[in-house]
């Protein structure tokens, strides 16, 4: 009998990495998803799962657990596929006794913004961040005294940029926290709590990689492409990430090597697939946050094109006890760019570039509201562009000239 994967909770770009490696690796995929995107998924064309298990709050460990045992499910190795859920996903293999429990130690819960910033202030080390304020859920804010404008406001435990606000003053502080108030968290749920931070200026970067019994390994570091633009809310503006320019780790500035090392410390994360933001301002690196799984919007495509690597095969070597794939050399650089306009992707067709056209979303009648989140972050792309070079710039000039309109970028 084959070892069984499961994944609790469903990518949202379209690419299935984890179910990719387990497939290649003769082992059964179970996906734990709530039974609305699970529905929604299949009419969006996604790969099938071997099994699929539809539970009501994938962000409760206890549920998905007695989820799998009702199904008959023993898993050899847990990992979670969307931020929503990733400490639901670290509880599950704690409960259950297995990978990555117990080299990801048993008492590790993976922290939320609020919980990473307060882990970096204890730290006492070198990781800079910027000014914050945080207000738990039912709760009031505490640190807003004395922060700069502009600011930026958003959900503690969201992701994919749902509910990021950029603001000017309290007036439009307090307008981003009543928008956030009346959203819902992916699945329907309510936040835990909202962040209050400077904005810093600059450029912003992303970290890809893998801690392996607390030893660091940096696959990739990326540009980002960041528009800011106006928000769903009238009189708010809010960020979209457009695209990245990845390059090897390998040839990563020593101080983002430095940095992932500090927060991998600082957070206790020993074990396990984890990305990092951060803003290079005009005094270097600046933290913005963390998350504790593989990035999503393509991310793992484009670190596998700059590198050769697949990140996924990489978390599951590191998981299952296999040898380590060599990290080779600098590769290329790589990067991608998600359009919302056919003319955009025709631009691109023409100038001979790589081209992925997305399917639309389906349309469901009475559409659940747990799907609304979803829509509204998840599904405004019409494809995504590739282009490889030799030099960040060289591939962030190309990446630009493809995009139209007024799109000013928060660098």
């Amino acid at each position: 009998m084959s070892a069984t994967f499961v994944q609790v909770g469903a990518t949202r770009d379209g690419l299935d990495p984890y179910l990719d490696q387990a497939r290649r690796r003769g082992m059964t995929a179970v996906l734990v998803e709530t039974g609305d995107y699970l529905d929604w998924r299949r009419r969006w064309g996604r790969r099938p799962f071997d099994r699929e298990i539809a539970v009501d709050h994938p962000e409760d460990p206890v549920s998905v657990v007695a989820a799998l045992r009702e199904a008959g499910v023993a898993p050899a190795l847990v990992l979670t596929g969307f931020e929503r859920y990733v400490g639901s996903g670290f509880a599950v293999a704690a409960l259950l006794g297995v990978a990555p429990w117990p080299a990801a130690r048993p008492e590790f819960t993976p922290p939320g913004k609020a919980a990473q910033r307060a882990a970096l202030t204890r730290s006492g080390g070198r990781l800079r961040q910027p000014g914050h304020a945080h207000r738990p859920g039912g709760g009031e804010f505490t640190g807003l005294d004395g922060l700069r404008f502009p600011q930026v406001v958003k959900p503690s435990d969201g992701g994919g940029g749902l509910g990021v606000y950029l603001v000017d003053d309290e007036a439009g502080r307090d307008r981003a926290v009543a928008a956030i108030d009346a959203l819902t968290n992916y699945g329907g749920g309510a936040f835990a709590g909202i962040v209050v931070e400077e904005f810093v200026k600059g450029v912003e970067h992303s970290v890809q990689g893998v801690a392996i019994d607390g030893r660091v390994l940096v696959l990739s570091t990326c540009e980002k492409i960041i528009a800011i633009e106006p928000a769903d809310v009238p009189g708010l503006d809010g960020f979209r990430e457009l695209g990245h320019i990845c390059s090897a780790g390998v040839v990563a500035d020593p101080a983002l090597l430095e940095l992932a090392r500090d927060c991998l410390a600082a957070t206790g994360y020993r074990e396990g697939p984890f990305h990092i933001d951060v803003m290079w301002g005009a005094d270097g690196p600046e933290f913005l946050e963390m998350g504790f799984r593989l990035s999503g919007g393509g991310l793992h495509a484009l670190v596998e094109r700059a590198t050769g690597l697949s990140w996924a095969d990489v978390v599951f070597a590191a998981h299952l006890g296999e040898r380590l794939p060599d990290l080779g050399g600098p590769g290329v650089v790589a990067g991608h760019l998600h359009v919302r306009t056919a003319g955009e992707l025709a631009a691109a067709e023409e100038l001979g570039l790589s081209v992925t056209r997305f399917e639309a979303p389906p349309t469901v009648a009475g559409e659940p509201a747990p799907l609304a989140s979803d829509r509204l972050r998840h599904t405004a792309y019409a494809g995504r562009v590739v282009v490889t070079g030799t030099r960040p710039a060289e591939v962030r000039a190309q990446l630009e000239a493809l995009l139209t309109g007024d799109r000013p970028c928060a660098d």
